[in-house]
This record gives C-alpha cells, sequence and structure tokens, in this order.
C-alpha cells in the first residue's frame, strides 16, 4: 500500500524527535549520520545541572544512526518517533505503521494492538483510546518475553482507524525497563493523542 501521509505531533520535539526513515546507498548515510550527530547535539544541550562528556554526545549519536540504520531493515515501518526525556538514559522508538482498513473494527483493533497474540506472559491490559484528531481506537500493555533477550518485556501498542481515509494506523514501543515504561504510560498516552494526520506529505 502506498501512503501518501504522515502522522505529525505537536509534542515537545526536544523529547519527541522524529527519526528518519531512509533508503540504503552513502547518501542515506550520510544523511543518517548528520542527523544523528545534530539530534545528540542538541539532546545533550539541554542537559544543564552537570557537565556534559564530549564521549557520551559520541555514543547517543552511534545509538541513534544505529537504530535508524537497523529498524527499517528489520520492521515494517512508515515513521518513527523516539522518547528522549533525558539523554543520559537508553530511548524508546515508537514505530508507526499504517495498512488498508480490513474487517470489523473491533476485531482488527483488538488484532492490532496484539490483545491475543500468543507469548504474553499475562492478559494484556487492552482499553479503547479514542483521540480527537486520529478517531476511534485502542492501547494495549502486553508484558511478554523476548526470544531473542531472553528478557521479559513490555509493549504499548496503540491503533486506531481512520475511516476517512480508509487506513488502519499503528503506534508500537518495545523495551525491556518495564518500570520505566509503565511509569510513563501518561506521557505515552498525552503523545498519542497529539498525533494528527498531515495530508500534504
Amino acid at each position: 500500500m502506498n501512503v501518501t501521509f504522515s502522522l505529525d505531533s505537536d509534542s515537545d520535539p526536544t523529547v519527541w524527535p522524529a527519526m528518519p526513515v531512509l533508503g540504503e546507498g552513502r547518501g542515506a548515510a550520510r544523511e543518517r549520520k548528520k542527523w544523528a550527530r545534530r539530534t545528540s547535539d542538541l539532546l545533550w544541550a539541554l542537559v544543564d545541572d552537570e557537565p556534559v562528556d564530549k564521549k557520551q554526545v559520541k555514543m547517543l549519536a552511534f545509538e541513534l544512526d544505529s537504530a535508524a540504520e537497523l529498524i527499517p531493515r528489520t520492521i515494517p515501518v512508515h515513521q518513527i518517533f523516539l522518547y528522549v526525556p533525558d539523554p543520559r538514559r537508553e530511548f524508546l522508538t515508537f514505530l508507526v505503521h499504517a495498512g488498508p482498513s480490513e474487517g470489523d473494527v473491533e476485531s482488527k483493533l483488538d488484532e492490532l494492538v496484539q490483545k491475543d497474540e500468543p507469548g504474553a506472559a499475562q492478559e494484556p491490559e487492552v482499553v479503547d483510546f479514542d483521540t480527537e484528531r486520529l478517531g476511534r481506537g485502542k492501547r494495549s500493555i502486553r508484558f511478554f518475553v523476548a526470544a531473542k533477550a531472553g528478557a521479559m518485556c513490555c509493549s504499548v501498542n496503540y491503533a486506531w482507524r481512520i475511516e476517512s481515509l480508509g487506513i488502519d494506523v499503528i503506534v508500537r514501543t518495545v523495551g525491556e525497563d518495564i518500570g520505566w515504561i509503565t511509569a510513563n504510560i501518561d506521557e505515552f498516552d498525552d503523545f498519542a493523542r497529539s498525533l494528527f494526520v498531515n495530508l500534504d506529505t
């Protein structure tokens, strides 16, 4: 499916920066590195309560560049947002994917937020998550053991059916720091409510 729109947000871009989704080749690699350096410089410049070590700036730039290169290669994704409230801790990636609307809305949204996905450590917490901007949706919090990491992980999954465009949209993050993720659900919900469709893309 050709996606001819993007999701934008009016959340603080220094906390929720967008990560570029680029292709292969030297040009794309240069753009990723340039973006990663600029973003790391900006995020560390906002830390004013302690001296900033240049090695920390370089390390974050490396991690951003690596994620920007790896994610589009391994996961179907149209957009990526980051949650970086503090560059001293690991950032979270929020992946956006859109596809054509299919089937009953309730069943499809349950599927997209992985309500009955095998492997959950307990039944996921699924709630209705309608927003003024994106319409009818659901949100789930799901705990599972990641096969590769061999560790307990938490995913937070949002899905909406945007009737006017005939598409279903997913926004998902996954991480191992369960305490930190669950402590920030309100922040994630506020970000999800801030998303809106930009048809000018």
